[in-house]
């Protein structure tokens, strides 16, 4: 009789195990959300950078000896649309020829080379723009969240870093100043 119950007892609990343990490992663990995650952002961004409708808000600028510089990402900035580019500094403490305290320039795209790195989660972007006011080759480095830094070089020594995030052209709320 002490074993029936016994027997009873355990089979009236083990289905309850059972289902709790088949339960607990069908529902995703904090990384596989983390890969879902970054796998979204890897595709959106992949989206926007195909889509040639961007802008890089620079929070930060750096120039080749390394001073890194907080800036207003409003008129800080590079632009992409379709075939055209617009790559601008600014100032909110002086005036240029921009009327925002540094250059705008704004010119065609002559070459545009995308590269996915699928493993790592992160885009290369290498644009060539030419202007009124020379010709320019930025370097963007995109990570899957949409996290940029664009390298801009010229035809004179020197080179000068973006560092921001990617948005959409419709949703941005960058100022373009005079262009030269």
């Amino acid at each position: 009789m002490k074993k029936l119950v016994v027997i009873l007892l355990i089979l009236m609990v083990s289905p309850g195990v059972w289902a709790q343990q088949e339960s607990e490992s069908s529902a995703p663990s904090k990384k596989e959300k983390r890969q879902l995650e970054l796998e979204q952002q890897f595709l959106q961004t992949q989206a926007l950078l195909e889509s040639r409708d961007f802008v890089l808000e620079a929070d930060f600028l750096q120039d080749r000896y390394g001073n890194r510089v907080f800036v207003s990402s409003i008129i800080n900035f590079i632009a992409i649309d379709s075939t055209e580019a617009v790559i601008q500094i600014g100032s909110n403490h002086s005036f240029g020829p921009n009327g925002l305290g540094g250059v705008t320039a704004k010119g065609r795209i002559t070459n545009w080379e995308l590269k996915t790195n699928e493993k790592r989660k992160s885009f290369r972007l290498t644009v060539n723009v030419m202007t009124n006011i020379g010709l320019y080759d930025v370097n963007f480095s995109i990570s899957a969240s949409g996290r940029a830094t664009a390298l801009l070089t010229g035809l004179r020594r020197g080179n000068l870093s973006f560092e921001g995030n990617l948005i959409p052209l419709q949703e941005s709320s960058v100022f373009e100043g005079n262009s030269i």
